[in-house]
């Protein structure tokens, strides 16, 4: 008995036409469930630094949602069309369909193809952008600054009726209720990964890769280091993953800061071997721990000082250290690791308070969780407001409206505020300082609303594109 199978070219091009559309379909559907509004510019990116910072989790999630759910669903469409194929009809509504079903998919994960794909030009950036080495700051006092950037820490994570007594993060919320927090502090397009939003932090600027033949990031733009430096400051950044991803190293380094310690730097200074080790680096517990002492001496100096630190064990699915079973939290989690990671920060918080009672000391998220099974409880809540305190600072914040929209952006002029200077006009780069005494300007989140203010900002603009890659500019 023999088999003999018979292509039929005809439900061979049907196959690969329909598994093309869903591939298409499901990769949008995933790309916005799991970063939200994210154009190309910022896809490419992560592609080109390379899978090192792509979390295994994301690469299988990939796998399961778009390549398997694809290919079943193009085999199940194509078998019924090769039953029913004396209806010609059919195909035609497979197709119609399917490209009707990719539209909607497009509108509703709220990628369009204007932003996505994005050719228009436009002078938004001439016109808001407030270039930082042509503002005359000025000191009235010089404070003492920490500023620690939270992985993927959000307010809801302090919701009581989704994760229990107390939430996920107590000693954070009560560290925002006991001092000065932006309850609307949300991600934008292009400062939606941690990368863009500690762009967004430094040079008030969104992360687009404006130029796919280089990942060095903004090599034309002046940031918050170079402004605290030039005011006498001395300038460190901890932070506990590989500063070769992203080229963080290169970037930070641009950016004013003089002394930086990457994750590699600091393990090579240990005398013992991790369990965990991020991104190349070393855990958040093991960062705040060797971090003290080198602390310690920057604040005895007596020369003032900016600080800027980074977490990263609630990156994506989470690390789960020794350094939290040693401190009780028992289950291999994203709630236990965040539970952990709340309880590390607020106790190097109240260290560094102890050791400099009069600094400012800034916590500030970078972006919304993106995956894990915490997503399940996170998902439905759509766009979520992020954490963020300014402790010691009372008196540069007081009766601001507490409710105004924010970006990462506006985090640039303001922590310059809160370190004692005074910014004229109160905007730098596109942020707008949240000081009491900057009350009256309107963030761009106020000027614009959220849609417009992100199509405005994936628009194509010299200024920008020169800001990014290097080049002259008109900062007159």
């Amino acid at each position: 008995m023999s088999f003999k199978f018979n292509f039929d070219k005809k439900l061979f091009v049907l196959w690969s036409c329909v598994l093309f559309i869903l591939l298409l379909e499901c990769t949008i559907k995933w790309i916005g469930d799991l970063f939200g509004r994210i154009n190309m510019d910022e896809v490419s990116l992560m592609l080109q630094v390379g899978m090192g910072g792509v979390d295994a989790e994301i690469f299988w999630s990939f796998i399961r949602k778009v390549i398997l759910r694809s290919a079943l669903w193009s085999v199940i469409l194509t078998v019924v069309c090769g039953l029913l194929r004396k209806y010609k009809i059919v195909p035609i509504l497979v197709y119609v369909g399917l490209v009707v079903v990719l539209g909607m998919r497009i509108v509703d994960a709220n990628i369009q193809f204007g932003s996505f794909f994005n050719t228009t030009v436009s002078d938004f950036y001439e016109r808001e952008y407030v270039f930082p080495e042509n503002t005359k700051i000025t000191f009235k006092n010089k404070r003492n600054v920490l500023m620690i950037a939270l992985e993927s820490m959000e307010k809801p994570y302090a919701d009581e009726n989704l994760f229990g007594a107390g939430g996920l993060t107590p000693h954070i919320t009560q560290m925002e209720r006991d001092n000065v927090s932006f309850e609307d502090y949300r991600v934008l397009s292009g400062l939606s990964h941690t990368i863009a939003a500690i762009t967004g932090m430094v040079t008030g600027l969104p992360l687009f890769f404006s130029s796919y033949k280089s990942i060095e990031k903004m090599l034309g733009a002046s940031g918050i280091g170079n402004i605290f430096v030039k005011n006498g400051y001395q300038t460190w950044s901890f932070f506990p993953a590989s500063g070769k991803f992203s080229l963080k190293e290169n970037f930070l380094r641009r950016m004013g800061f003089e002394n930086i310690f990457d994750g590699v730097r600091l393990r090579a200074m240990l005398d013992y071997e991790l369990d965990v080790i991020p991104f190349e680096g070393i855990d958040d517990g093991t960062l705040f721990e060797m971090t003290r002492p080198m602390i310690a001496d920057i604040i005895k100096s007596g020369q003032p000082y900016f600080i800027f630190m980074e977490t990263i064990n609630t990156h994506c699915k989470g690390y789960y250290t020794q350094y939290c079973r040693d401190l009780g939290f028992k289950q291999e989690n994203m709630e236990d690791i965040a539970k952990c990671e709340d309880k590390i920060i607020a106790d190097f918080v109240k260290w560094f308070r102890a050791q400099d009672p009069t600094a400012v000391v800034i916590l500030v998220n970078d972006h919304m969780q993106h995956s894990g099974d915490i997503m399940k409880k996170l998902s439905p809540l759509g766009s979520r407001a992020l954490n963020n305190v300014f402790i010691n600072a009372d008196d540069v914040f007081r009766g601001v409206d507490k409710n105004r929209p924010v970006a990462a952006f506006d985090f640039f002029p303001t922590v310059i505020e809160a370190a004692g200077g005074i910014v004229p006009g109160c905007r730098l780069g596109l942020g707008t300082a949240m000081s009491a005494r900057c009350a009256g300007v309107k963030t761009l989140r106020e000027k614009y609303g959220d849609m417009s203010l992100q199509e405005l900002m994936e628009q194509k603009n010299d200024l920008y594109y020169k800001l990014s890659v290097g080049g002259e500019t008109n900062d007159e």
